[in-house]
């Protein structure tokens, strides 16, 4: 399945107050290669579905993902063959007529969280207003500061942030 993403990325300042009304997803992310690249190959568990992915850019905003559906123990035997991996808690939460999601990582980047919004068109995207609990707009540089993320401590992004001028703070 071939699928476009237009999406907009934000750190977020703030927990929303209704965070426990919704069910976390567990989602890990393993790179084959270059987590960053253009290409980039990965393997994605979500919740109960296994995917491998291929990515190819077209902006910062706009990326075509190539996903095949695989089974658990095909996830299980190719996890193991990753450079890297990471897990995170994802929430989907309603925003008006569009879903947030919300990833709470874990691990060695616990307190390190933040928030996308996809979006159907290009208007939607351009004109969308985010709520008070979001932070600082990160779209532009996301796939360059989450280079090898499967590696990074939560001191490191901090410092990743700092060189761009970007105070990152744990949120809990």
């Amino acid at each position: 399945m071939k699928q476009t993403e237009r999406e907009r990325v934000y750190l977020v300042k703030y927990l929303p107050n209704n965070l426990n009304q919704f069910k976390p997803i567990e989602i890990q992310i393993g790179d084959f290669f270059d987590s960053n690249a253009v290409d980039a190959l990965k393997i994605r568990q979500k919740g109960n579905d296994y995917h491998l992915i291929k990515k190819e850019d077209n902006s910062a905003q706009e990326r075509i993902e190539h996903v095949i559906h695989i089974k658990e123990g095909e996830f299980k035997a190719l996890i193991g063959a990753t450079v890297q991996s990471h897990k995170k808690l994802r929430y989907l939460l309603p925003l008006n007529n569009l879903i947030c999601e919300l990833d709470i990582y874990k691990e060695k980047l616990s307190g390190y969280v933040r928030v996308e919004v996809e979006f159907d068109n290009d208007e939607d995207m351009l004109n969308f207003i985010p709520p008070e609990w979001f932070g600082g707009e990160i779209t532009e540089i996301n796939h360059e500061i989450h280079e090898n993320l499967g590696v990074v401590t939560f001191a490191e992004m901090k410092e990743r942030y700092r060189r761009r001028g970007i105070i990152l703070e744990k949120v809990l």
